[in-house]
């Protein structure tokens, strides 16, 4: 999942990096930016990813859609971008951190479903718990 939405970012970007700095512009950036949100939350986060982490991305993915709606009317209302720019890196900040906190929400605590653990596990073939021990 991290690779893919590096991946939808680069591609974002270099997409619109043409984009004119107008209105119609800076609508066409937010809205591909929002719709490219919507995809992942909707047709690639519920089959990738599972338990907490899939509940703080998709929590995320609304918060950035959220977040270029605002960009694009903070735009019409000539605001400065530094308002939306640091909103969208804290928010990117924070969901890079919930990708490497543990989930340990099952019932005798012996789940570790952090992106590390979930891509441990495809290339080890474990159940989720091969990084700790069953006591």
């Amino acid at each position: 999942m991290l690779v893919l939405i590096i991946g939808v970012m680069v591609i974002h970007r270099v997409m619109t990096s043409d984009v004119e700095n107008t209105p119609a512009g800076m609508l066409v950036y937010h809205g591909s930016a929002m719709l490219c949100d919507w995809l992942l939350l909707w047709l690639v986060a519920p089959y990738i990813l599972q338990g907490r982490l899939l509940d703080w991305s998709q929590w995320f993915l609304v918060a950035f859609m959220t977040g270029n709606l605002a960009g694009w009317l903070l735009y019409m209302s000539y605001a400065p971008p530094s308002i939306y720019n640091t909103y969208m890196w804290v928010l990117t900040a924070a969901q890079w951190a919930c990708f490497f906190i543990p989930d340990r929400t099952d019932e005798d605590n012996t789940s570790d479903r952090s992106w590390l653990s979930m891509v441990f596990d495809r290339h080890t073939g474990g159940s989720g718990n091969n990084l700790r021990a069953k006591k």
